[in-house]
């Protein structure tokens, strides 16, 4: 077992002395000695992937949006569409009124 020359006397809250406590290990050192060791080797990795995860987060959150900018222009585009093919059966009838009368006319002459 590696020497331990350093003896200090801290003072911390309950629910600090919980946090410790719930962590692996043997002893109250040995559980304070492994919380700061993960601390120190641990959390730069995690900030590093939380840091990947929000910016794919990010780019996820582009792409949804541009999507929903797609998804409304698809839509304007289909009531486009029905006006238009509304539009056209009213021409569709008058040209068959205007056909139906020239022919008719067409057939006195």
């Amino acid at each position: 077992m590696a020497s331990k020359p350093n003896i200090r006397s801290i003072r911390f809250s309950d629910d600090l002395a919980e946090l410790i406590n719930r962590q692996v290990g043997k002893s109250f050192n040995e559980k304070f000695e492994n919380l700061i060791t993960r601390c120190v080797w641990e959390l730069p990795q995690k900030e590093e992937e939380l840091k990947r995860l929000q910016e794919q987060i990010s780019l996820k959150r582009k792409q949804l949006y541009d999507l929903e900018d797609a998804i409304q222009k698809l839509r304007q585009m289909e009531r486009d569409i029905k006006y238009l093919r509304q539009s056209l059966d009213g021409v569709m009838k008058r040209a068959e009124t205007v056909v139906k009368a020239a022919e008719e006319d067409l057939m006195y002459l």
